[in-house]
């Protein structure tokens, strides 16, 4: 017996990553580990007879918290606490304290075990992590701003030439040779290409943003508000739409009403022009891999939207959401590679995951997941 004590006494004493002491009932230090003395900086004949507070800063001796959390401990049997104590030489480190209560036969407390970690290191990365997180948030509200700045201020000269270009082409035409009319048509189609992608920045911008009112947000409703957008589009080509039932998820409804309206356009932009369009929408509960660890606790629910267009090589499935990205490289088809990305932000916007998979010839699918469960 009195081996196996003298064994655990060395066990303790030895520790060199924990600070371990033991306090009497007021506080004050019975005896001293090598991992305190490496830790505070004292050694055990500087310490031993000392009440514990001296390791606090003055601010948390003044308020009394060293008194407050051996109170707790005594009521409660533990007290955990993490602030930043004091060395000997009075720099300081981030200390994470345990103070467990010590009982005799009868249930009184006689006194105190206290162990401290010196967890300086994490506290210092998690501060390096928090300010750049917070410059990062900063820069990218700056550079929205800007952006959404930028282009509504364009809008107002950009309307100007339309309307003058609309204007000469309505009043003037006999007197103009035919390159003026070529060149007019095209600064007229070049104001409108403009126009359109001032348009998708201002959507982009405000797609940048998880900001707005979640709520409950019936996807059947918000998928049909995409096709009226669609609808010309739609009775021209007799596009074939199928949607399944699709759930009431929590979010931002004009958001998910933006998802919706690219993928849509992007499937009847991509049409295969030799065959009648044909898009399914469908849900079901759950994502399973591949497609993207969950965020957050609780269910997601699957939304796949698939198309019989011309589809994209496989190689392009990651590039695809990237801004300004087009994989109809002559611009023959209408779009500003923008619709995607917009579509991508507004998937991690409500903490889930979106990915696209086609095949030349055949189609497009895309696949996203969104959280079931109100926890955003």
């Amino acid at each position: 017996l009195l081996q196996s004590e003298d064994r655990y006494h060395k066990m303790i004493a030895e520790v060199t990553d924990y600070a371990i002491l033991l306090l009497d009932e007021y506080g004050v230090i019975q005896n001293w580990n090598s991992g305190a003395e490496k830790i505070k900086g004292y050694q055990e004949s500087e310490i031993v007879g000392r009440h514990f507070r001296i390791f606090y800063t003055p601010e948390d001796r003044d308020s009394g918290l060293p008194e407050r959390l051996i109170a707790e401990a005594a009521a409660k049997g533990k007290a955990i606490h993490e602030g930043w104590r004091q060395r000997k030489d009075n720099t300081l480190f981030w200390g994470s304290v345990v103070i467990t209560a010590l009982h005799d036969e009868s249930g009184k407390v006689v006194g105190f075990s206290k162990v401290t970690r010196d967890l300086t290191a994490r506290r210092i990365a998690e501060e390096k992590l928090k300010r750049y997180s917070e410059d990062l948030e900063f820069q990218n509200k700056e550079l929205q701003q800007f952006a959404y700045a930028a282009a509504h201020d364009m809008k107002e000269p950009l309307r100007k030439m339309r309307y003058y270009t609309a204007f000469l082409a309505e009043s003037a035409p006999a007197k103009l040779n035919e390159k003026e009319r070529d060149y007019l048509q095209r600064t007229t189609a070049a104001a409108v290409r403009m126009q359109t992608l001032i348009d998708d920045l201002l959507a982009y911008s405000r797609a940048s943003s998880a900001g707005g009112d979640r709520s409950d947000t019936d996807l059947n409703e918000v998928v049909r508000q995409a096709m009226e957008t669609y609808q010309d589009t739609i009775e021209t080509e007799r596009a074939q739409i199928t949607v399944g039932y699709l759930p009431t998820i929590p979010g931002v409804a004009f958001q998910l009403r933006q998802l919706f309206e690219n993928l849509l356009g992007n499937s009847l932009n991509y049409r295969d022009p030799s065959r009648t369009p044909i898009i399914t929408i469908t849900a079901e509960s759950g994502c399973p891999p591949p497609y993207g660890e969950p965020k957050i606790e609780g269910p997601y629910v699957k939304i796949t939207v698939s198309d019989n267009g011309i589809g994209f090589e496989p190689d392009n499935a990651g590039k695809i959401f990237d801004i300004f990205q087009r994989l109809d490289s002559r611009g023959q088809r209408p779009g500003t590679g923008i619709g995607l990305a917009i579509c991508k932000r507004v998937v991690q916007n409500h903490r889930g995951t979106i990915v696209a998979d086609g095949r030349p010839g055949e189609g497009a699918t895309f696949t996203i997941c969104l959280p079931e469960s109100a926890a955003l």
